[in-house]
């Protein structure tokens, strides 16, 4: 397998020491360094989105059979890349899209970074409670598996919406997304790590509600 690790990153050192560590290895490691990173966060998604575009051209010129994107500040299993062949493997889906662990968020809500969608004005984190292949309609780019061709038929767009251009992706996907609740990918902060199973985990719901959005957090 022909496999391309990207990333777009600040600082590499740390998802790189995450990647040489995976018990199977990409091909390819190539990380794009953002050396002028946006401040808030309707800027930073702004800049998700821009990067991206630079992330297409690395998948293009290198041409792999797979991409496995990842983010810096993620903590990952050493049988991270395994697992997600693995699954891709066995599912044998010819509908398949990408496969995915799981990570908490860091901006107070800790839910889960995978989404299901009612329409688009209701949406909500996947259960964390579950375990096991669940299939998704979105996540974050913290951990994704997904055939080149896929990956390259995705669309990283932010127009203001309520959640980030890693989604406006995966929407734009129109295959089968799946998350291995059972992969805990960590979410590395500088005064610690957030871990999916800490007791501050919750499910959130969004919806729009006389004309703005709002949530609620369940658990």
């Amino acid at each position: 397998m022909n496999i391309l690790c990207i990333g777009q990153v600040e600082d590499p050192s740390f998802i790189k020491e995450q990647i040489q560590n995976q018990t199977i290895q990409p091909t390819e490691v190539i990380f794009h360094i953002d050396d002028n990173p946006a401040k808030g966060i309707q800027n930073r998604r702004t800049k998700i989105a821009e990067n991206h575009i630079i992330l297409r051209k690395i998948v293009e010129t290198y041409e792999p059979e797979f991409v496995f994107q990842v983010e810096q500040d993620a903590v990952l299993p050493e049988n991270t890349l395994e697992r997600l062949i693995g699954h891709y493997l066995r599912l044998n889906d010819p509908n398949f899209g990408y496969v995915s662990g799981v990570q908490v968020g860091r901006h107070g809500l800790y839910c889960i970074g995978a989404w299901q969608f009612e329409g688009s004005d209701r949406f909500a984190s996947v259960d964390y409670k579950l375990s096991g292949l669940q299939k998704v309609d979105a996540t974050g780019f913290y951990c994704l598996f997904a055939p080149v061709d896929v990956w390259l038929s995705g669309i990283c767009t932010y127009n203001n919406e309520h959640y980030g251009p890693d989604v406006n992706w995966g929407l734009s996907i129109r295959k089968n997304k799946y998350v291995d609740m059972d992969l805990h990918i960590g979410h590395k902060l500088n005064s610690g790590i957030i871990e999916v199973n800490q007791p501050s985990t919750c499910n959130a719901e969004f919806y729009i509600k006389e004309g703005k959005w709002t949530y609620e957090q369940k658990n």
